[in-house]
Protein backbone atom coordinates (compact mmCIF):
# COMPACT_ATOMS: atom_id res chain seq x y z
CA UNK A 1 0.00 0.00 0.00
CA UNK A 2 2.62 2.43 1.06
CA UNK A 3 4.70 1.48 -2.10
CA UNK A 4 1.79 2.30 -3.99
CA UNK A 5 1.13 5.83 -2.91
CA UNK A 6 4.89 6.17 -3.14
CA UNK A 7 4.78 5.33 -7.08
CA UNK A 8 1.90 7.66 -7.35
CA UNK A 9 3.11 10.97 -5.75
CA UNK A 10 6.10 10.34 -7.75
CA UNK A 11 3.95 10.27 -10.73
CA UNK A 12 2.28 13.45 -9.63
CA UNK A 13 5.36 14.93 -8.33
CA UNK A 14 6.83 14.25 -12.35
CA UNK A 15 3.69 15.53 -13.92
CA UNK A 16 3.67 18.92 -12.30
CA UNK A 17 7.43 19.22 -13.37
CA UNK A 18 6.83 18.43 -16.88
CA UNK A 19 3.70 20.84 -16.91
CA UNK A 20 5.86 23.37 -15.57
CA UNK A 21 8.66 22.80 -18.03
CA UNK A 22 6.09 22.83 -21.16
CA UNK A 23 4.32 26.42 -19.96
CA UNK A 24 7.90 28.05 -19.23
CA UNK A 25 8.67 27.40 -23.20
CA UNK A 26 5.71 28.73 -24.13
CA UNK A 27 7.15 32.94 -22.64
CA UNK A 28 9.81 34.35 -23.69
CA UNK A 29 13.14 33.75 -21.61
CA UNK A 30 15.13 36.53 -20.45
CA UNK A 31 17.35 37.13 -23.12
CA UNK A 32 17.10 36.48 -26.80
CA UNK A 33 17.66 32.71 -27.28
CA UNK A 34 19.21 32.44 -30.72
CA UNK A 35 18.48 29.20 -30.98
CA UNK A 36 14.64 29.13 -29.78
CA UNK A 37 12.67 28.95 -33.11
CA UNK A 38 10.14 30.85 -31.57
CA UNK A 39 12.31 33.65 -31.24
CA UNK A 40 12.19 34.46 -34.93
CA UNK A 41 8.55 34.95 -35.29
CA UNK A 42 5.43 37.43 -34.89
CA UNK A 43 2.07 37.48 -33.65
CA UNK A 44 2.47 33.58 -32.58
CA UNK A 45 3.82 32.47 -35.94
CA UNK A 46 7.24 31.52 -36.06
CA UNK A 47 10.09 29.60 -37.96
CA UNK A 48 9.96 25.66 -38.50
CA UNK A 49 5.79 26.17 -37.87
CA UNK A 50 3.45 24.12 -39.97
CA UNK A 51 2.26 26.86 -42.59
CA UNK A 52 -2.03 25.65 -42.24
CA UNK A 53 -1.33 26.31 -38.09
CA UNK A 54 0.35 29.52 -38.75
CA UNK A 55 -2.79 30.61 -41.02
CA UNK A 56 -5.43 29.33 -38.26
CA UNK A 57 -3.40 31.89 -35.90
CA UNK A 58 -2.75 35.32 -38.37
CA UNK A 59 -6.51 34.62 -39.85
CA UNK A 60 -5.42 36.94 -42.83
CA UNK A 61 -8.42 38.66 -44.93
CA UNK A 62 -6.32 37.38 -48.27
CA UNK A 63 -3.62 35.35 -48.84
CA UNK A 64 -1.72 34.05 -52.32
CA UNK A 65 0.77 31.30 -52.40
CA UNK A 66 2.85 30.44 -55.80
CA UNK A 67 6.00 28.43 -56.35
CA UNK A 68 8.64 31.32 -57.06
CA UNK A 69 10.63 28.72 -59.48
CA UNK A 70 7.20 26.99 -61.48
CA UNK A 71 5.18 29.66 -60.87
CA UNK A 72 1.84 27.09 -59.59
CA UNK A 73 -0.28 28.24 -57.29
CA UNK A 74 -0.85 26.37 -53.76
CA UNK A 75 -3.33 25.97 -51.19
CA UNK A 76 -3.03 26.42 -48.02
CA UNK A 77 -3.83 22.69 -46.90
CA UNK A 78 -1.40 21.75 -50.21
CA UNK A 79 1.17 23.31 -48.55
CA UNK A 80 0.70 22.41 -45.00
CA UNK A 81 0.87 17.94 -46.30
CA UNK A 82 4.26 18.96 -47.70
CA UNK A 83 3.82 20.27 -51.39
CA UNK A 84 5.68 23.35 -52.99
CA UNK A 85 9.72 23.89 -52.50
CA UNK A 86 9.74 27.40 -52.42
CA UNK A 87 6.29 28.71 -52.22
CA UNK A 88 5.72 32.74 -51.51
CA UNK A 89 2.76 33.84 -50.01
CA UNK A 90 1.76 37.20 -49.70
CA UNK A 91 -1.30 37.88 -46.96
CA UNK A 92 -2.90 40.40 -45.89
CA UNK A 93 -3.44 41.27 -42.24
CA UNK A 94 -5.49 43.83 -41.47
CA UNK A 95 -4.23 46.73 -44.16
CA UNK A 96 -0.84 45.05 -43.62
CA UNK A 97 0.88 43.14 -46.33
CA UNK A 98 3.05 40.23 -44.36
CA UNK A 99 4.89 38.23 -47.00
CA UNK A 100 6.25 34.79 -46.17
CA UNK A 101 7.86 31.71 -47.75
CA UNK A 102 7.15 28.14 -47.03
CA UNK A 103 9.33 24.71 -48.03
CA UNK A 104 7.69 21.10 -47.49
CA UNK A 105 5.09 22.76 -45.06
CA UNK A 106 6.89 25.07 -42.75
CA UNK A 107 7.93 28.79 -42.66
CA UNK A 108 11.39 29.18 -43.91
CA UNK A 109 10.71 33.17 -43.97
CA UNK A 110 8.87 36.05 -42.18
CA UNK A 111 8.80 39.61 -43.70
CA UNK A 112 7.10 42.38 -42.20
CA UNK A 113 7.31 46.00 -43.35
CA UNK A 114 5.44 48.97 -44.50
CA UNK A 115 3.34 48.83 -41.19
CA UNK A 116 0.92 52.04 -41.40
CA UNK A 117 1.68 53.78 -37.97
CA UNK A 118 -1.84 53.10 -36.64
CA UNK A 119 -1.06 48.99 -36.84
CA UNK A 120 2.46 49.10 -35.30
CA UNK A 121 1.45 47.61 -32.12
CA UNK A 122 -0.61 45.02 -33.61
CA UNK A 123 2.44 43.50 -35.12
CA UNK A 124 4.71 42.42 -32.15
CA UNK A 125 7.60 39.66 -31.97
CA UNK A 126 8.13 36.56 -29.88
CA UNK A 127 9.58 39.21 -27.33
CA UNK A 128 7.32 42.22 -27.81
CA UNK A 129 8.93 44.43 -30.40
CA UNK A 130 6.42 46.17 -32.06
CA UNK A 131 6.84 48.14 -35.65
CA UNK A 132 8.12 51.79 -34.62
CA UNK A 133 9.58 50.80 -31.76
CA UNK A 134 13.38 52.88 -30.90
CA UNK A 135 16.65 51.04 -31.49
CA UNK A 136 17.39 51.26 -27.85
CA UNK A 137 13.59 49.02 -27.16
CA UNK A 138 15.19 46.36 -29.85
CA UNK A 139 18.60 46.67 -27.81
CA UNK A 140 17.04 45.90 -24.59
CA UNK A 141 14.50 42.75 -26.13
CA UNK A 142 17.12 41.42 -27.83
CA UNK A 143 20.88 42.68 -27.00
CA UNK A 144 23.42 43.72 -28.85
CA UNK A 145 23.27 42.98 -32.60
CA UNK A 146 25.70 43.38 -35.55
CA UNK A 147 24.87 46.34 -37.67
CA UNK A 148 23.78 49.31 -37.43
CA UNK A 149 20.76 50.40 -39.72
CA UNK A 150 20.90 46.72 -40.35
CA UNK A 151 20.83 44.65 -37.17
CA UNK A 152 21.25 41.19 -37.39
CA UNK A 153 21.20 38.28 -34.84
CA UNK A 154 21.81 34.78 -35.62
CA UNK A 155 21.28 31.67 -34.38
CA UNK A 156 23.22 27.91 -35.71
CA UNK A 157 19.35 27.66 -37.92
CA UNK A 158 17.70 31.29 -38.13
CA UNK A 159 18.76 34.77 -38.53
CA UNK A 160 16.86 38.00 -37.32
CA UNK A 161 17.35 41.13 -39.23
CA UNK A 162 15.64 44.38 -38.00
CA UNK A 163 15.82 47.55 -40.08
CA UNK A 164 16.23 50.65 -38.76
CA UNK A 165 14.52 54.53 -39.74
CA UNK A 166 15.37 57.54 -37.81
CA UNK A 167 16.37 54.98 -35.05
CA UNK A 168 13.08 53.46 -34.88
CA UNK A 169 12.70 50.03 -36.53
CA UNK A 170 11.07 49.93 -40.25
CA UNK A 171 10.97 46.18 -40.98
CA UNK A 172 11.95 43.16 -40.40
CA UNK A 173 13.09 39.44 -41.32
CA UNK A 174 12.95 36.16 -39.83
CA UNK A 175 14.83 33.22 -42.05
CA UNK A 176 16.15 29.93 -41.68
CA UNK A 177 19.67 28.90 -43.01
CA UNK A 178 20.25 27.43 -45.85
CA UNK A 179 21.26 24.00 -45.16
CA UNK A 180 24.36 24.01 -47.87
Amino acid sequence: MIGKCLRMTVIWVLTVVVLVACSAQSEPTATFDPENQKEYGVNGIYLGQNVKEAMDILKPTKADFMDMVTRQSYTVEQMAQGAGDAVMGMLLVDQTQMMIKVHKGELTSIMLGGVPREDAQKFKTYRGLAMFDSARQLEKLYGKGRGEQEVVYEGSKYTADFGLVNNQVAWFRFDRKSSS
